[in-house]
């Protein structure tokens, strides 16, 4: 057993009470997997539970949380580190379910234990994946059993442990709420990468959720293994002690290999084709990958125009993405009406977090004279600020999916022999509303949500796997021998050092995401002596406030900054207003250049951007940054950047 990776382990763990009810115990959970225990009523599932909590004092043998010991840990170092739910019930006087969550929240406060805006957000998250949020304000003593459990959940899940711990924790749940808890358990463990040890009695779910079956019975662990190696041969009949007809009505071939099972045909979610293209290796996770919605509006487009051409819709429709990989999916409906047809694609954004995944992406093709037309119908949005990929009024249908529209309504015209014109109509039914749960409104997009997508392809992005994935690569490169690293946050940047920057073709370039904090620590730890980070100014300008983690999530102070910087090299009150209203810096831009001031604005932006790399890498290593705009090329480089670059000439 392999327990330098795991989150929780125990060595030769003896539990009980008076006197030893387990003995023996070595098991070991890691980062991103759920370990069930499973066994006959007093077999001392909940004993092992309990003394891994430290409810209880081990009666030999030893916990370990991480590499640490359980019982060195201070309560307070534990409390930021474990969660456990139990059976046991709560009764707590006077408090809402907003107020049972909060709880949850207190480990990482301070010593006033006052909570912050984002300790408020964590709690409406948590609520919120749970399906709580409703009782928010509802007396917590007035809740029936269930209600109060998947309360205490959302108060676990806002705790952010890396490990939880729960006994039973589907007792008390309808039939529903235990399908939920159980998706809602594997969603958990893999995004946040939490390690997960829990006893369960129905078997199905554990078979469902669990990585990872321990088996007590009889004062010892029986048998530890995947479930298809515990569920067969009969084994569960031994371990529970049954051996009657009623077993098998009960639990349909329940003891026998999953593959052996009667035939189950669960309807499968359009994805990537091809084995290896369908996933991607995210740390040690491995990820479906999904569709964009650029994807799903070529998918129904192609679909429509082969009705409307055709008078008959396929079934299936397939393309080949930009990324190179070629995606399927069922038409969720089809009808032709009188010259024009109308497709919908439903959207499987794969293991990404998308709040647009299971929208349906509706596109109507009607016959034209000549050409071929794009436009945005209900639920797409409209441009209302300069600066974005389509100018003020279009629809916002970003360029990309307009070519994949474009090509797929012309590959079927041509095949079918059509010479005339077509109008394209995307619409996404609800898109309106769900808008609103997005950067639209802030971006300048109103009436509903924008159709992206560069690649076609939805990558999966689990943010603890991602940083691991950056510090490996970085590890990688100086076990090679690099002493110097070029950092960029994505795919503009790996342009701009391309083209116009040749010089560090030859200096390994390693790309961070939005985790520019993350990957200037590895860069410390492992010793480099020189990092370079080249970013876009919508990215970088945050680093001029200190912000080293750039997602739109965490914090979007992009004109706030620029307006900043602009006063105090004397810019208007109207110019600062102005600024404060655009949408894009590329906007931004726009507007200090034709006031003559982009020079000096961007000559303090980088004063401050490498005033926060040299704090955060404090001394260890010599870092600089280089800013550009896509429309405004080459914006300036720190001094640091610049004697770097002039090494290199």
């Amino acid at each position: 057993m392999d327990r330098s990776q795991s989150a929780l382990h125990t060595v030769s763990l003896d539990v009980g009470y008076a006197s030893t009810v387990v003995t023996g115990i070595d098991i070991a959970v890691e980062p991103g997997r759920i370990c069930t225990l499973i066994g006959p009523n007093g077999a001392g599932k909940s004993t092992i539970l309990k003394t891994v909590a430290r409810r209880l004092v081990p009666k030999g043998g030893t916990v370990y949380v991480g590499k640490d010991e359980l019982s060195s840990l201070k309560a307070s170092d534990l409390a930021r580190t474990m969660a456990l739910l139990t059976t046991e019930r709560a009764d707590p006087e006077l408090m809402t379910c907003a107020d049972v969550v909060a709880l949850g929240r207190y480990p990482h406060t301070g010593r006033l234990g006052l909570l912050t805006d984002a300790d408020w957000r964590a709690m409406d998250e948590a609520m919120a994946l749970v399906g709580v949020a409703d009782l928010a304000e509802r007396q917590f003593s007035q809740l029936s059993d269930g209600q109060r459990q998947r309360v205490l959940f959302a108060r676990a899940i806002c705790q952010e442990p890396h490990v939880l711990v729960l006994d039973e924790p589907t007792s008390y749940l309808d039939i529903h709420h235990k399908l939920e808890f159980v998706r809602t358990l594997r969603r958990l463990a893999r995004e946040r990468s939490v390690a997960v040890l829990m006893s369960l009695h129905e078997l199905e779910l554990v078979r469902y959720a669990s990585d990872l079956v321990v088996c007590v019975a009889r004062g010892r662990i029986d048998r530890v293994a995947p479930p298809n190696e515990v569920f067969c041969d009969g084994y569960v009949r031994t371990l529970y002690g049954v051996d009657d007809d009623l077993f098998d009505e009960l639990y349909p071939g329940l003891d026998r290999p999953y593959d052996q099972r009667p035939s189950q045909s669960p309807s499968q979610p359009p994805a990537c084709d091809g084995h290896d293209e369908r996933y991607v290796r995210s740390g040690q996770q491995r990820l479906r990958r999904g569709m964009t919605t650029g994807t799903c509006a070529a998918l129904a487009t192609a679909g429509a125009t082969r009705l409307l051409l055709t008078g008959r819709a396929p079934q299936t429709m397939e393309l080949v993405t930009p990324k190179g990989v070629t995606v399927t999916a069922d038409l969720e409906f089809a009808t032709l009406g009188d010259n024009v047809a109308t497709c919908g694609i439903r959207k499987d954004a794969g293991d990404d977090p998308d709040v647009t995944n299971g929208i349906v992406v509706v596109a109507n093709v009607s016959r034209a004279e000549q050409g071929i037309t794009i436009e945005g119908g209900d639920g797409v949005g409209r441009v209302t600020k300069p600066g974005l990929d389509q100018p003020v009024g279009a629809a916002a249908i970003n360029r990309v999916p307009r070519q994949m529209i474009e090509e797929q309504a012309r590959a079927v015209a041509t095949e079918l022999g059509y010479a005339g014109g077509l109008t394209v109509t995307i619409e996404v039914p609800g898109g309106k509303e769900l808008a609103n749960r997005t950067f639209n409104p802030q971006l300048g997009v109103v009436g509903g949500i924008s159709i992206l997508g560069t690649t076609g392809i939805e990558e999966p992005m689990s943010e603890q796997a991602l940083v691991d994935t950056i510090e490996v690569e970085l590890r990688q490169q100086r076990a090679l021998g690099a002493t110097r690293v070029v950092l960029l946050p994505g795919n503009y940047a790996e342009e701009f050092v391309r083209t116009a920057l040749p010089e560090l073709a030859n200096i390994p370039q390693v790309k961070f995401s939005n985790y520019l904090g993350d990957a200037l620590d590895t860069c410390v730890e492992q010793g480099f002596t020189e990092v370079l980070v080249v970013g876009h100014i919508g990215k970088l300008v945050k680093l001029a406030g200190g912000i080293m983690n750039t997602h739109s999530k965490v914090a979007d102070c992009r004109m706030e900054l620029m307006c900043a910087h602009a006063a105090i090299c004397g810019a208007s009150q109207d110019l600062c207003s102005s600024l404060l209203q655009c949408a894009t810096t590329d906007a931004a831009l726009d507007l200090l250049r034709d006031a003559g001031l982009t020079d000096e604005v961007m000559r303090c932006l980088i004063a401050a951007m490498q005033r926060h790399l040299d704090l955060r890498t404090q001394g260890s290593l010599r870092v600089g940054a280089v800013v550009f705009s896509n429309q405004h090329g080459l914006l300036g480089e720190t001094p640091t950047a610049r004697t770097m670059l002039q090494g290199l000439a």
